[in-house]
């Protein structure tokens, strides 16, 4: 059995294919060409292959718009696969590759990117995942994977003190020290061929924030999730920009 793939927002088709190009509106730059190669670029649904941990679930719909406008903001000419049909074929991607005694991640992206091949041409293709991380944070600013994010900080910037625990988030004159759970963007491009062309994640948003200390005289700040972390479509922007570098 064969799946046919369709896409997610149709601006005009292509003969004999359920496909649509999404509307350009920049030229793309040379780091970006880089990266992504030459030609139309297909995209998969966002964590198709890994399911998404619970934390970062919510985030898969903005992510996702915003995804789409990223290469719209480039100008490269792109593809969306609609994700029904998209996971229809991966898991008899998967099937197969169970029979080939084949469990490897990358090999399965390799195998699908060339069953995508036999229903149109393009350039390559990007699976992109979104994946949980810790964010260091120093002062009054948190940086993982290639982002820097300002934190505040409550209680008492006036309190020092010398040792930072590991895992603890500590409030001293000059901010706080420590880490905090944050939300990344993982992609890897593979050609029409199945090759691996480049991989990269950039951070997104922290998925946690700092709350004021529990008792009067603590110098140690609670760590609580925060609402609707992936509210913001400029991080989220910034974030895959940063996956692409």
């Amino acid at each position: 059995m064969s799946f046919a793939v369709r896409v997610v927002a149709v601006v005009f088709g292509l003969a004999g294919l359920a496909w649509s190009m999404i509307a350009l509106a920049a030229e793309p730059s040379e780091e970006r060409i880089a990266a992504l190669g030459s030609g139309r670029v297909v995209l998969v649904p966002i964590n198709l292959a890994v399911r998404a941990v619970a934390e970062v679930e919510p985030g898969r719909e903005p992510v996702w718009r915003e995804l789409l406008q990223y290469f719209v903001s480039v100008g490269h000419p792109v593809v969306a696969l609609e994700r029904e049909g998209a996971a229809a074929l991966w898991n008899e991607v998967m099937a197969e590759g169970k029979q080939e005694a084949d469990r490897d991640l990358y090999a399965a992206y390799g195998r699908f990117a060339r069953r995508v091949g036999e229903q149109a041409e393009f350039g390559s293709i990007v699976f992109s995942t979104l994946i949980t991380r810790s964010a260091q944070v120093s002062g009054r600013t948190a940086e993982w994977d290639g982002v820097r994010r300002p934190v505040e900080v409550p209680g008492r910037p006036s309190d020092s003190i010398d040792t930072f625990p590991l895992g603890s988030i500590w409030v001293n004159r000059h901010g706080a020290r420590g880490e905090l759970a944050a939300a990344s963007l993982h992609v890897a491009v593979l050609s029409a061929e199945g090759e691996l062309r480049f991989q990269g994640t950039g951070g997104l948003v922290l998925l946690q924030e700092l709350a004021a200390p529990r008792e009067r005289d603590d110098l140690e700040l609670s760590v609580v999730m925060r609402k609707d972390p992936f509210a913001d479509a400029a991080l989220l922007r910034h974030g895959i920009a940063a996956a692409f570098r």
